[in-house]
């Protein structure tokens, strides 16, 4: 992956860091699904791209230990100020790309709006080594439209995406200047489509279960097998 192109997005997340986080997300909209994918008992559960650690602090709660790893310093120094309370969560700043992944070690591995930005195979590969057998992987990322039906369902999404950010935010928009950090972030972001994902995955985790939601998000779930 291209160094300029790390930087960037090391950048882009250290500044949109410093901006509050609203309490409703089309990411955390999502948390509790994730959760409920997970194997009941966990030891070790690797999170990567934790944003300022809201879910790691919820896996923090029914795992033993919690492997963070995120690029942005800014992005994990939030996250460590906000989860002084949880000592099993070991914070990392990285490159997800150059970490050494251990053999069979964890329970899960979770990875929210991270993936689409190291569209490396290899990763992928090192992900299904690292999960234990039984083990989960649980992805959500976003989703680029396809076709026409693909939009179908922005009828329902763009105004409940209104609904949730006024009742839970008190607001539909975050600040000016946060969107404006958000928007030059997405401006360089490429999404998979439908099939892309299908086809991807599907190569790499045979028997994943392929899920389009709302809120331009898709998941994955894939559990490996013991043999």
């Amino acid at each position: 992956m291209d160094k300029s192109v790390i930087q960037k997005i090391k950048h882009d997340f250290d500044r949109i860091a410093l901006y509050e986080q609203p309490k409703w997300n089309h990411n955390n909209h999502y948390h509790q699904f994730l959760l409920k994918q997970l194997p009941s008992h966990c030891e070790n559960v690797l999170d990567i791209g934790c944003g300022t650690g809201e879910f790691s602090r919820l896996l923090a709660k029914q795992t033993q230990k919690v492997v963070v790893i995120d690029l942005s310093p800014k992005t994990i120094e939030i996250a460590l100020a906000n989860s002084q309370e949880y000592k099993n969560i070991n914070f990392q700043i990285a490159n997800i790309l150059n970490y050494e992944f251990p053999r069979e070690y964890f329970d899960a591995i979770v990875s929210i709006a991270t993936l689409h930005h190291v569209p490396e195979p290899e990763l992928l590969a090192n992900l299904k080594a690292s999960l234990k057998p039984g083990g989960t992987l649980a992805i959500l990322d976003l989703l680029k439209h396809e076709n026409l039906q693909d939009s179908s369902s922005d009828i329902i999404a763009v105004p409940l995406n209104w609904i949730f950010s006024l009742t839970k935010n008190g607001r539909i928009k975050q600040s000016p200047e946060a969107i404006k950090a958000m928007k030059e972030h997405l401006h360089t972001d490429e999404y998979l489509t439908l099939s892309q994902v299908k086809q991807i995955y599907t190569s790499y985790f045979k028997g994943a279960k392929i899920t389009k939601h709302l809120f331009w998000r898709y998941s994955v779930i894939w559990q490996k097998t013991s043999l």
